[in-house]
């Protein structure tokens, strides 16, 4: 019997999130209903979950680099990283915990060999607030992307051409940080990078929020320095917003499309098709040495992460001076670290729990 084929996939971004938002939307991937900003990382083609909007669902075949890694987090591969990821579900748990939120279509679709399913932090949050930057002071490998993404030596030459101007002109090779999407981005990714610090400054007027997000911030890069990976491209996903009357403070560590494993490299194991036929995804050709790519990333995101803090630490600082000078418009709600709760919290493969908070 024939292998079926395995599904294609190619990721694409975008320079704003509406232009993603209508591309899908073309292609037949999700309504053209507006959409609040999610940890999406610009990328189309997410489909928002439940009542709640609790769950996203966004392409990545098995056999994605993406995919992966959420598998290894799932199944406590990388605990460092479980705090400071967005909880991610097998199809199976989607179904069991959304139920009847769920059309017999929408939940005939779930399928994890073409997608991942992982937390929302924004549901939950009225009027949330939301910033998406990306890190490391190069934002994309050749060699990563020939080991990795399957690029030819004429495709991932270009790519790596292309970035290279692109992270000189939005201030990534500089700061090592840069803003890609958000409340207060423009949409034009040059301008926005170029404007990162001042975007960054308008997150927020309240010391309280910076707080929390530099706490935030300070577990994401710690999970880095305590973890034998490298990340190009990562996004650091934060928000702010209001629940019963709380503000509530959040930040993720998204988009690994680019994670380097150099001890167990991603693309290396069996990928079952679509049909459920087990046969070799990325893994046919033999595994190459990362370790010294691996290092020069993870370097490179957590030098980003610093960098990152202590921008975010200026601006808290600003923003306790100003609060200072007009205290009545410092605290004026309660401010939580910790993110609302998703209905769905599981973080283990096997299991969800539609019922309970985080703890």
């Amino acid at each position: 019997m024939t292998t079926p084929p395995d599904v294609t996939y190619e990721e694409r971004t975008f320079p704003t999130i509406a232009e993603a938002e209508a591309a899908a939307a073309l292609e037949g991937r999700r309504s053209a209903s507006p959409e609040p900003n999610v940890n999406q990382g610009g990328h189309g083609g997410i489909r928002p979950l439940g009542d709640a909007r609790q769950i996203l669902e966004k392409p990545a075949p098995y056999d994605n680099v993406e995919n992966e890694f959420y598998r290894r987090v799932r199944a406590g591969e990388y605990p460092q990283f479980t705090p400071v990821v967005p909880a991610s579900y097998t199809a199976e748990q989607v179904r069991a915990a959304l139920g009847d939120q769920l059309s017999p279509a929408e939940s005939a679709a779930l399928d994890d060999r073409r997608n991942i399913y992982i937390e929302n932090i924004t549901a939950g949050l009225d009027g949330p607030k939301t910033l998406d930057t990306k890190i490391g002071r190069s934002t994309t490998s050749y060699r990563e992307n020939r080991a990795q993404q399957d690029k030819s030596v004429l495709e991932a030459g270009f790519k790596s051409f292309k970035f290279v101007f692109a992270d000189l002109a939005t201030g990534s090779t500089g700061r090592g940080w840069r803003v890609v999407a958000g409340s207060d981005a423009s949409g034009n990714r040059v301008l926005d990078g170029a404007q990162s610090a001042e975007i960054l400054s308008r997150f927020s007027d309240d010391p309280a929020v910076w707080d929390g997000l530099i706490t935030r911030m300070q577990a994401i890069k710690d999970a880095a320095q305590n973890s034998d990976l490298g990340f190009v491209a990562a996004s650091v996903f934060s928000v702010h917003g209001t629940s019963n009357g709380e503000t509530r403070v959040d930040a993720r560590l998204i988009d690994f499309a680019h994670a380097i494993d150099a001890q167990r490299p991603f693309k290396q194991s069996p990928s079952p098709s679509p049909e459920g036929s087990p046969r070799l995804g990325g893994g046919q050709a033999p595994a190459r040495d990362l370790t010294s790519l691996k290092d020069t990333y993870r370097r490179q995101f957590i030098s980003g992460m610093t960098h990152l803090i202590e921008d975010a630490t200026r601006v808290r600082t600003a923003k306790a001076a100003q609060a200072t000078m007009n205290p009545a418009q410092a605290h004026a709600r309660g401010t939580h670290s910790q993110p609302s709760a998703a209905p769905v919290t599981t973080r283990t493969q096997g299991q969800a729990n539609p019922a309970g908070p985080r703890r």
